[in-house]
C-alpha cells in the first residue's frame, strides 16, 4: 500500500474506534450531574443550570455524531471531519470538566480539593482509555481538564494543596504515557492488519493476471490467431486489474499522423460511461504522440499518468473530459518497431500503478502486437508481391556443393534483419557465417537428407543472425528440386517464429514449476523421480526421496491468516532450494507438502544427513508478515534398492515414512529402505 492509502485507512480504524466508544460519553453526563450536586452550594442555580445544560448538549451531539457516522459508509473526506468534530468535542467536554475545578478558589476545604483531584484524574483516565486510537482527542479532553486545577492548587500557597498538584501532575504524566503507548500499539495493530490485506489482495490480483496473461500467450499465439478474441482478453484483464477502461490505439510506426481505435473495453459500473466514437471522432487524442507518451513509445517503455500532474494542454483537457484520474500506458511493438499502445484507465482513483500490473501490461501489449500484426500479415495474403516483400515469410534457394549449401537467392524482406539480398547470395559469403553456432550441425545434417533424396522434402527450426547481432528463430521448410547425384537446388520457406517460441518456452516453464513458489511442480516432481529410478535400475548411481510436510501449518493459516501461511511456504522453499546440490530436485508437491530427491545418495547414513539438515534448517525462525514465527517439519525417506517395485511404490513408502515420523512426535525423519522396512 502506498502510504497516503495506508494513512486514510488506520484514520478509518481509529474514527470506527473513537465512534465505538460512545457509550463512555453518558457516564460523563452522569459524573456531571453528581459534581454538581455537591457544588451546588458554591454557585446559583442559573450557574448550575447552565453548566449541566451545556453539559448535556455537547454530550448528546457527539452521541448523534457517533452514530449517524457508524451507520453511513464514510469516504476518506467524511473521515477526517468526524475525527476533527470529536476532537473539537473530547476538548469542549474537557474544558466543561476544568471549569468545575473553579470550586478550588471558592474554598479552602481539603475535602473538595482531593475531591476536584479525583474528579479530574479520574476523567483524564476515561479520555486516555476511550480517545488513545486518536491523539488530538485525548489531549484536547486532558489539557483543559487537568490544566486548571493543576494551576489552582499550586497557586493556593498552601502545603496541602501544592502536595495534591504535584499528585495530579504525576498522574497527568503517567495517563499521558499509557496514552501514548495504547496509540502507538493500536496504530501497530491497524497497520499490521491492513498490510496483511493488502497483500492478500496483491497475491490475489497476480494471480488473476498471470491467468489472464496465460489466456492471452495460449488464444493469440497459435498458427491463426483471431482479434475476435482480444475484447474478452481486455476484459479479463481490466477485471484483474480493476481499471474502468481498456483501449488499444494503432498509431503507425511513424508516430506522427492521428491514432485509430482498434479495440475499447469499459467497466459498466464507470464512473462515466463512454462510446468507442468518443474516442475517434476527439482528434485531440492525437495530442499524446506530443507529449511526453511520444518518448516512452520510441523508447519502447511503459509510462503513467495522473490527469491532475499534467500540465495545461490538449492531453490534460481531453483526459478531463472523459473523467479519466489517471492511467498507464504500454508500447505494442511489431517487428521491433512501435506500432501504437494499450491504455488503461482508471476514473475513480490516481493509483500507483504496481509492478505487477505495469508488466502485465507490457506482456499484453506483445501479445497483441504479434497478434494483430499476423492477422493483418493474412489478410494481405491476396496480393503475392506483398506475401513476398512485406510478410515475415521469406523465399529462399539453396545449391548443395557437396555437403556445404550456398545460398543462391533470398526474397527482399530479408531487410527486415538488416541485410540486403545480394550480400547474402555473393558467392564469397558463408551462410554458416548467419546460422548459431549451436545450430550448425543440426541445419548441415536436414540440408543433407534433403539433398540425398530429391524427393525428399525437409523442415528445421534454427536461430538466425540479424545484422545487429540478435538472433531471431525461423520455422525453414523446403524441398529438394533436382535427381540425386547432381548439384541439388533446395527450395523452401522460411518463417519468423521467435515470439512463439518464446511464449512457448514461458508456458512450458509455467506448467512445471509452483506458481507460489517457483520450485518444480507434483507433475515436473514425478516425471524426475521416474528419470532417476529408470537411471539406477540402468547400473546408475542411487538416490535418496525425501517426502517433506510443515508440521502444524493449519494453525499457522488459522493464527496468522493465509498470507503469512503462503510467506511461511516460500520461505521454506528458499531455505531447501539454497541447500541442496545442482543435481537435486527440489518441488512443492501442493499445500504444504515438499519433495526433495537427493542424487548421489550412497547409503542410508547420507540420506540421514540430508534429512537432519532440512529438520535443523526448516526451524530456523521465520519473519512472517504477521511477525517471528518457529516452524518445523517432518520428514520421510525413501532409499532406491533394487526391491523397489517403481518410483509410485517408492513414493508410497516415503509417505509412510512421513506420517511414522509424524507420529514419533513430529520435526524428525524416519527412513526406509526397501519393500520389508
Amino acid at each position: 500500500m502506498d502510504p497516503e492509502t495506508l494513512g486514510a485507512s488506520i484514520r478509518a480504524d481509529q474514527a470506527q474506534m473513537l465512534a465505538e466508544g460512545q457509550s463512555v460519553l453518558v457516564f460523563n453526563a452522569v459524573n456531571a450531574v453528581i459534581v454538581a450536586g455537591i457544588f451546588h452550594e458554591f454557585y446559583s442555580g442559573a450557574q448550575i443550570a447552565a453548566w449541566l445544560l451545556a453539559f448535556v448538549a455537547v454530550v448528546t451531539a457527539r452521541v448523534a455524531h457517533a452514530r449517524h457516522f457508524r451507520a453511513s459508509q464514510s469516504s476518506p473526506d467524511e473521515v477526517r471531519r468526524f475525527l476533527s468534530l470529536w476532537a473539537l468535542g473530547s476538548t469542549l467536554t474537557g474544558c466543561l470538566w476544568g471549569a468545575a475545578s473553579s470550586v478550588l478558589w471558592l474554598t479552602p476545604d481539603a475535602g473538595y480539593h482531593a475531591f476536584v483531584v479525583f474528579a479530574a484524574g479520574g476523567m483524564a483516565a476515561g479520555a486516555v482509555l476511550t480517545n488513545s486510537s486518536y491523539l488530538p482527542a485525548m489531549f484536547g479532553f486532558i489539557a483543559p481538564d487537568v490544566a486548571p486545577p493543576i494551576i489552582a492548587l499550586f497557586t493556593r500557597g498552601e502545603p496541602t494543596a501544592a502536595a495534591m498538584g504535584a499528585l495530579l501532575t504525576a498522574f497527568t504524566a503517567v495517563l499521558i504515557i499509557l496514552g501514548l503507548r495504547a496509540n502507538g500499539w493500536l496504530v501497530s495493530v491497524s497497520r499490521r492488519r491492513l498490510l496483511q490485506e493488502a497483500l492478500s489482495e496483491a497475491l490475489h490480483q497476480r494471480n488473476a493476471l498471470l491467468h489472464a496473461v496465460s489466456t492471452a500467450a495460449t488464444e493469440l499465439t497459435t498458427a491463426t490467431p483471431s482479434a475476435a478474441a482480444i475484447p474478452d482478453l481486455l476484459e479479463s484483464v481490466g477485471a484483474a486489474i480493476g481499471a474502468d477502461r481498456i483501449l488499444v490505439f494503432e498509431s503507425g510506426s511513424a508516430l506522427t499522423g492521428p491514432p485509430s481505435l482498434l479495440h475499447f473495453w469499459q467497466r459498466p459500473e464507470s464512473p462515466l460511461t463512454l462510446d468507442a466514437t468518443f474516442f475517434e471522432v476527439d482528434k485531440t487524442r492525437s495530442a499524446f504522440l506530443s507529449d511526453p507518451l511520444l518518448a516512452a513509445l520510441t523508447e519502447r517503455r511503459p509510462v503513467s499518468a495522473a490527469t491532475r500532474a499534467l500540465d495545461p494542454g490538449p492531453a490534460k483537457a481531453f483526459l478531463e473530459r472523459a473523467g479519466v484520474r489517471s492511467a498507464l500506458f504500454a508500447p505494442i511493438v511489431v517487428d521491433d518497431a512501435a506500432w501504437g499502445w494499450v491504455e488503461v484507465e482508471d476514473c475513480r482513483t490516481e493509483r500507483q500503478w504496481k509492478a505487477a500490473e505495469i508488466d502485465a501490461l507490457r506482456i499484453l501489449g506483445d501479445i497483441i502486437g504479434g497478434s494483430v500484426a499476423r492477422q493483418r500479415y493474412v489478410d494481405r495474403l491476396r496480393d503475392a508481391n506483398e506475401v513476398v516483400e512485406r510478410s515475415p515469410t521469406l523465399l529462399f534457394r539453396l545449391r548443395m556443393d557437396g555437403r556445404t549449401p550456398r545460398l543462391v537467392y533470398v526474397s527482399h524482406n530479408i531487410a527486415l534483419f538488416g541485410y540486403d539480398p545480394w550480400e547474402l547470395t555473393d558467392p564469397a559469403s558463408s551462410l554458416a557465417n548467419c546460422v548459431h553456432p549451436d545450430d550448425l550441425e543440426k541445419v548441415g545434417a536436414s540440408l543433407a537428407r534433403a539433398a540425398a533424396d530429391g524427393k525428399r522434402g525437409g523442415m528445421v527450426e534454427f536461430r538466425f543472425r540479424r545484422r545487429d547481432g540478435g538472433y531471431r528463430w525461423l520455422d525453414a521448410r523446403y524441398a529438394a528440386r533436382d535427381r540425386s547425384g547432381r548439384s541439388q537446388l533446395i527450395e523452401g520457406v522460411a518463417l519468423d517464429v521467435t515470439e512463439r517460441k518464446e511464449v512457448a518456452d514461458q508456458i512450458a516453464i509455467l506448467a512445471q514449476t509452483d506458481a507460489l513458489t517457483g520450485l518444480a511442480n507434483r507433475r515436473s516432481f514425478i516425471d524426475a523421480l521416474r528419470r532417476a529410478f529408470a537411471n539406477a535400475e540402468a547400473g546408475g548411481k542411487p538416490f535418496a526421496l525425501h517426502y517433506i510436510d510443515v508440521d502444524h501449518f493449519k494453525e499457522v493459516n488459522d493464527r496468522l491468516g493465509h498470507a503469512s501461511g503462503d510467506a511461511l511456504l516460500e520461505a521454506l522453499a528458499g531455505r531447501l532450494k539454497g541447500r541442496c546440490r545442482a543435481g537435486d530436485v527440489v518441488a512443492r508437491l501442493g499445500g504444504d507438502e515438499f519433495a526433495i530427491l537427493q542424487s548421489k545418495a550412497r547409503d542410508e547414513a547420507s540420506a540421514a544427513a540430508m534429512a537432519a539438515k532440512i529438520c535443523a534448517l526448516a526451524a530456523t525462525p521465520y519473519a512472517l508478515p504477521g511477525g517471528e514465527l518457529r516452524a518445523t517439519v517432518s520428514v520421510g525417506v525413501a532409499l532406491f534398492t533394487s526391491k523397489m517395485e517403481g518410483p509410485d511404490p517408492m513414493l508410497a513408502r516415503a509417505d509412510r515414512a512421513l506420517y511414522h515420523a509424524k507420529e514419533s512426535g513430529r520435526n524428525q525423519y524416519r527412513i526406509v529402505s526397501g519393500p520389508g522396512t
